[in-house]
């Protein structure tokens, strides 16, 4: 019998710790779909440094939601915190001036609303491919439901909306606007692509729905709509420069830009797509059932109209690039999140205290930069040329660019082996560009981050008279001289 009875004992343990790990197991299972759904509760969606040349403050959008997605409403300033950092130098915390509730509401927002119209989003809402004719099985009208409800909930007269449709190119841009029949009838003149032009151009798509964004003031999202992966077009009459993910990335975070992506299937790039929200400031949902696109449509804005607005004195160490930490005091402890930003200004580093005199400085400034990168210049030197010029504007040397048989260019560096070195400007650190020459035609390319030009991130770009090059605190005017490009 004792036997008998352990044997017993052992096989209900046994049992016991089978039914603990299936439950452990489901969690874990649980846990993994909810990631994949929700962000983390804390996120800093944008950084908006318009003020800091003026009076030294930075505004920063935080968005702080439970574990259901919703936003955590009522808190004050003693829940937040806020460190700033440069490369190299020890972390401080800084001064929060101001915390704001529904600033987002009372200003409205900027929204653009991207969405793919690939061949795939007219398969039926499960994933299978289809070539029904029956619209109401097709993913994109699906997509196309949830947009009008959505706009539908969008009352708030301050708030404007602005539409991408996409595939192997922008077929359909609606401007930002608050009437939003315009957006109705784009999406009602969507209709299928031919096969030839079934591809997905995300990250191109991207870039120009960032460019697009960038001059709107305030809070700008943008939400993508996406069943797949980047899926582009070799040779692209539509996208003839390439950014790729990493220049669009490099776009959006430069400008303060949050983007909110959807994936819309098992084979959607979870992966880059979640990386795009969390690089940008915006969240990753991922959803299989179509019909639910509504609410995670509505789950975005709520969670934009309700974050909160923290104002902060900036530090005074001198960088291109900040990193910015913010801490959030709740019941179970800090939590902390960080992101980048880029405080670089054509004036350097802001002083402690308002100087008026800036107000006498911008319109010279603009004047000054507008006479530097004139198209034509006055005076033309007889051959290309590269000038070199300091932050504080000085010239410090002109470099011809070669256009004799056999030469194709220069590269421009820190390092001794470039052709044009420039020493003496840390925040240039290894970056090298090159400026090649074919039959004329001069062209810069970046072969790692984008390069500024005329105060745009590019990775190539055909150089024309007076373009500007911002490399670190150095700028470079080029001048494409007397000659002309063969056939001209």
């Amino acid at each position: 019998m004792p036997s008998s009875c352990t044997k017993k004992s052992r096989e209900n343990l046994m049992k016991r710790k089978k039914a603990l790990l299936s439950v452990c197991i489901l969690f874990m299972i649980l846990g993994a779909s909810f990631s994949q759904v929700f962000s983390d509760s804390l996120r800093i969606s944008q950084i908006d440094i318009t003020s800091l040349i003026i009076n030294q403050r930075i505004k920063v959008y935080i968005s702080v939601t439970d574990e259901d997605g919703v936003s955590v409403k009522d808190l004050g300033k003693d829940n937040f915190k806020i460190f700033e950092t440069a490369e190299g130098r020890p972390e401080q915390e800084r001064e929060i001036f101001l915390v704001e509730k529904g600033v987002n509401i009372n200003r409205g927002i900027n929204l653009l609303l991207v969405l793919d119209n690939s061949g795939s989003m007219y398969w039926d809402g499960s994933g299978k491919i289809t070539n029904s004719e029956n619209e109401d099985i097709w993913r994109i009208t699906f997509a196309k439901d949830a947009i009008i409800s959505f706009l539908k909930e969008i009352k708030n007269p301050r708030d404007r909306v602005g539409l991408f449709v996409f595939n192997v190119k922008i077929g359909s841009k609606t401007a930002l606007t608050d009437d939003k029949v315009q957006i109705v009838k784009a999406l009602a003149g969507t209709t299928r692509p031919p096969e030839e032009e079934a591809y997905t151009e995300l990250y191109e798509t991207l870039y120009q729905g960032i460019d697009y964004l960038r001059t709107a003031g305030g809070r700008k999202v943008i939400i993508v709509l996406s069943d797949g992966q980047n899926f582009p077009l070799e040779n692209n009459p539509h996208f003839s420069e390439r950014y790729g993910l990493k220049g669009a990335l490099y776009f959006a975070q430069r400008e303060g830009i949050s983007i909110f992506t959807i994936g819309l299937s098992k084979k959607a790039d979870r992966k880059n797509l979640k990386f795009i929200a969390e690089e940008t400031g915006g969240a990753y949902f991922s959803v299989y059932d179509p019909s639910q696109l509504e609410k995670l449509y509505n789950l975005i804005r709520d969670q934009v109209l309700n974050e909160y607005l923290l104002t902060y004195t900036a530090g005074m160490v001198p960088a291109e690039k900040k990193l910015l930490k913010v801490g959030y005091q709740h019941e179970a402890g800090m939590e902390e999140v960080q992101r980048y930003y880029f405080s670089g200004t054509i004036f350097g580093t802001p002083g402690t205290k308002i100087n008026y005199l800036i107000f006498l400085f911008v319109p010279v400034s603009i004047v000054l930069l507008w006479l530097l990168s004139l198209v034509k210049f006055q005076q033309k030197k007889a051959i290309p040329s590269l000038s070199v010029h300091t932050s504080s504007g000085k010239k410090t040397a002109v470099h011809t660019l070669p256009t004799a048989a056999g030469q194709t260019g220069v590269t421009i560096g820190t390092s001794t082996a470039a052709d044009i070195t420039i020493a003496g400007d840390p925040k240039i650190a290894k970056t090298e560009v090159k400026i090649s020459n074919k039959n004329g035609v001069f062209t810069i390319v970046s072969t790692e981050t984008p390069v500024t030009v005329n105060n745009k991130p590019v990775k190539t770009k055909v150089l024309r008279s007076g373009d500007l090059i911002q490399l670190g605190d150095t700028s470079v005017v080029f001048d494409s001289g007397a000659t002309k490009p063969q056939g001209i």
